[in-house]
């Protein structure tokens, strides 16, 4: 069986960056819009599609090398699944936000601003602080939404299947929660305040990475989200907002735990997740 180390080492070495050439013209110093022509268009989705999927196949290898959890036939099965999943869904989130830049954009309120405007510092921070409200507010009661039976039966039921996740899986999901979860609060927010195009950009990466650590079930899972895939009905968002709303995970509404099936090759018994997950 093809170890886990050998996946890692064959993705890195295969795997490259290609979008240098086609970053070069995205920049705070741009005017407000960047895809001017069908052919920048088109070329944005492709090479961004790329960029995306060198990004989630590099940035989930490394974090998953890390985890403990054995790297047994099981999980490596899952993986692979989550992956396939995965890779679709970044290539249809690529495909409708610069779909969003092309056909929508010029006719928000907010079209050519900063080119009337200087983007500054304050332009930067009141961007991000309203992006992380907006997100995590709204995110967190679109996906309240999605557990609705008609949602979910169709749609956050693929994410569901998934009940021991991996890093791979933060974005293993059908194509239409992707565009809920993901590309419209993003772009929702470019509508109702002025924001950079390149900062929407830089935000969504930061939200990549969260959600590839809250999946990853490790130290960096602050909002213990592994346990939504593993009761369903509890931590759908930050930490706060859930026990705020009271669906925060609390042992004492679940006193028989439910346990990880790749916790008895776990070698480590004294290791922070297997204490967890036990």
């Amino acid at each position: 069986m093809i170890k886990f180390r050998q996946i890692f080492l064959i993705i890195l070495a295969f795997v490259i960056p290609v979008v240098r050439g086609q970053m070069e013209d995205i920049s705070f110093g741009e005017k407000h819009i960047y895809i001017n022509t069908f052919q920048q268009y088109i070329e944005k989705i492709i090479f961004g599609s790329i960029g995306g999927i060198v990004q989630y196949l590099i940035c989930c290898s490394i974090v998953e090398y890390y985890n403990p959890m054995p790297k047994n036939k099981l999980r490596l099965q899952n993986i692979f699944r989550e992956i396939k999943y995965g890779i679709v869904q970044l290539i249809f989130g690529c495909f409708v936000s610069m779909s969003f830049y092309y056909y929508l954009y010029p006719y928000t309120p907010y079209y050519k601003y900063f080119e009337n405007h200087d983007y500054t510092v304050f332009h930067f921070l009141y961007g991000i602080t309203f992006h992380w409200i907006w997100t995590t507010c709204v995110g967190y009661w679109t996906h309240r939404m999605l557990h609705l039976k008609y949602f979910y039966k169709y749609i956050h039921s693929v994410h569901h299947s998934f009940k021991e996740p991996t890093a791979f899986c933060y974005c293993a999901a059908h194509p239409l929660e992707g565009f809920i979860e993901g590309n419209l609060l993003l772009h929702t927010a470019e509508l109702i305040l002025p924001i950079h195009p390149m900062q929407t950009m830089i935000y969504g990466g930061l939200m990549a990475f969260n959600d590839l650590f809250a999946h990853d079930g490790g130290k960096y899972d602050h909002s213990d989200h592994y346990r939504h895939h593993l009761y369903y009905v509890v931590n759908y968002g930050d930490a706060k907002i859930d026990r705020f709303f009271g669906t925060a995970y609390n042992p004492k509404n679940y006193p028989v735990k439910e346990k990880c099936t790749y916790l008895p090759d776990f070698k480590d018994k004294d290791h922070p997740v297997f204490q967890r997950y036990k």
